[in-house]
């Protein structure tokens, strides 16, 4: 319970409205578990008004998770790729402002760089994961991916409920957005600098834990049948 009485349940009702399903399971969890919910900002720069915000079960334990935050002037975002590896982080690809992605791009600038870096952190035998995005799926990207790459996952083979498999999305971008100092980005030069640090900040260790926690979710996956998993 909140110190004003509410549950873990009504929180999750009255916040379904603006996030997903998936993620207000994972905060009920932590809540159960620390009682609190820390809502780290995105690498992108986007300040959500309805997720600024911290429960906990007083004003102490609020704080003690970073329950006061401060709301950045420069609220603009950029889109960053990068990918993660048992053996490292890659260097991150930060498109232009405004820059959107497309299998054009994608097929231009991303996976050669992804190509690339499978290569220095892995060695020439490495499977390449992504998700079902549109420029991902794109027939040519397909077909450059199946040339190029030694082994990677197909569309028909990813699973319903991909973010519970994507390294990035059940850790790695939640950890980059924590290590980010927030109130130092005023322009996009210093958002990128930010973001630079706070891929850079990621601890190894946890990485690795991230990485090495892949296959259990896997298994958790097939039990609940792919469903969402908590």
């Amino acid at each position: 319970m909140t110190h004003d009485g509410m549950s873990s349940l009504q929180i999750a009702k009255q916040l379904r409205k603006v996030v997903s399903e998936r993620t207000v399971r994972r905060w009920q969890h932590l809540y159960r578990s620390t009682d609190t919910i820390d809502l780290k900002t995105p690498a992108g720069g986007i300040f959500n008004r309805q997720n600024d915000r911290v429960y906990a079960s007083s004003r102490h334990d609020a704080d003690e998770h970073k329950g006061t935050n401060r709301r950045p002037s420069f609220q603009k975002k950029l889109l960053v790729w990068l990918a993660t590896s048992k053996n490292g982080l890659s260097l991150p690809i930060i498109f232009e402002p405004g820059e959107t992605l497309t299998h054009e791009n994608y097929i231009e600038i991303v996976l050669p760089h992804a190509r690339a870096e499978g290569q220095r952190l892995l060695g020439d035998d490495f499977i390449y994961q992504q998700d079902n995005a549109t420029p991902h799926k794109h027939k040519d990207s397909i077909a450059w991916i199946k040339k190029n790459f030694p082994r990677f996952i197909d569309v028909k083979n990813w699973p319903p409920n991909s973010p519970d498999l994507n390294v990035l999305d059940y850790y790695m971008w939640d950890a980059i957005g924590h290590n980010m100092h927030w109130d130092k980005v005023k322009s996009y030069d210093s958002l990128i600098d930010e973001i630079k640090k706070g891929i850079s900040s990621v601890s190894k260790n946890d990485l690795l834990r991230s990485v090495q926690n892949w296959s259990s979710r896997f298994f958790s996956i097939l039990k609940t049948k792919s469903a969402y998993i908590r």
